[in-house]
């Protein structure tokens, strides 16, 4: 399996983090709002093993070319949950969100 053919799972996840962070901050200022939903993620894994026996999850680029390796479709389904400047947890969150202040960035914990 060729390296640049594969993105690890979780890797992966701090992607989807990460552009949804961005989002957020580049909607603070517009009207429209977005509510996060449960997100699932439907991609073509393959399982993997290193020489020291830990096993991990591959997620194959679209189009890749992976010849003589088993792969499967794996959903993971998401719940987001916004830590807030207390440190408590929640699901209220949304791109853009009214709590953000204009003009300030916002704090991501």
């Amino acid at each position: 399996m060729d390296e640049k053919t594969v993105v690890g799972l979780a890797d992966a996840i701090e992607a989807l983090r990460l552009e949804l962070l961005e989002a957020a901050v580049a909607g603070e200022d517009h009207r429209m709002r977005f509510a996060i939903e449960p997100i699932e993620l439907m991609v073509q894994v393959a399982v993997t093993k290193d020489v020291n026996g830990k096993v991990g999850w591959k997620i194959l680029e679209a189009g890749a070319g992976v010849q003589h390796v088993a792969t499967q479709t794996l959903t993971v389904r998401l719940v987001p949950l916004w830590k807030t400047k207390d440190n408590t947890v929640t699901r209220d969150f949304s791109i853009a969100s009214t709590s953000l202040t204009q003009g300030k960035k916002a704090q991501f914990g």
